[in-house]
């Protein structure tokens, strides 16, 4: 796969309406981002992520070029969303500060992030942590959006 993002780690990758899908968790015990490749030709490829007309959660907030030129279809485009928006948890609520398979510096962010919850709690819901299994399906509603303006 040649995503054009650093992921801390690509949880998935497959095919869906057509299309080459990806969920990456964007950082150790943080928030996931779905991605979809779109070939060479296709309507959407080269536009400005605000400039297509799809549903997904938060709306589009990735549109790059992929670095590789060695696919059989050509350099691809990917379009992708991310789960971090107002109502999203930013990180794992189940994830423990105290992990030592947490770098130091997510165990702090995770301390920071429990103390501003307790000090702010949102008004009335909790926040939702998008699981895989919910970011994965996300994603394939938006290849088949892709797949069907192709």
């Amino acid at each position: 796969m040649c995503l054009p993002v650093e992921p801390f780690k690509i949880e998935r990758q497959w095919e869906h309406a057509g299309l080459t899908c990806a969920v990456v968790l964007a950082c150790e015990a943080g928030h996931r981002c779905g991605y979809v490749r779109v070939p060479p030709g296709h309507p959407a490829f080269g536009k400005e992520y605000d400039a297509i007309d799809v549903e997904v959660h938060g709306g589009l907030t990735f549109a790059e070029l992929e670095p590789c030129k060695n696919h059989p279809e050509g350099q691809g485009y990917w379009l992708g969303f991310d789960t971090a928006h107002c109502g999203d948890a930013y990180h794992d609520p189940a994830a423990s500060p105290d992990d030592l398979s947490l770098s130091e510096e997510t165990r702090r962010t995770l301390a920071v992030y429990r103390e501003i919850k307790k000090k702010y709690p949102t008004r009335g819901r909790a926040d939702h942590y998008w699981t895989q299994s919910e970011t994965e399906r996300e994603t394939e509603k938006l290849a088949e959006q892709l797949a069907a303006s192709a």
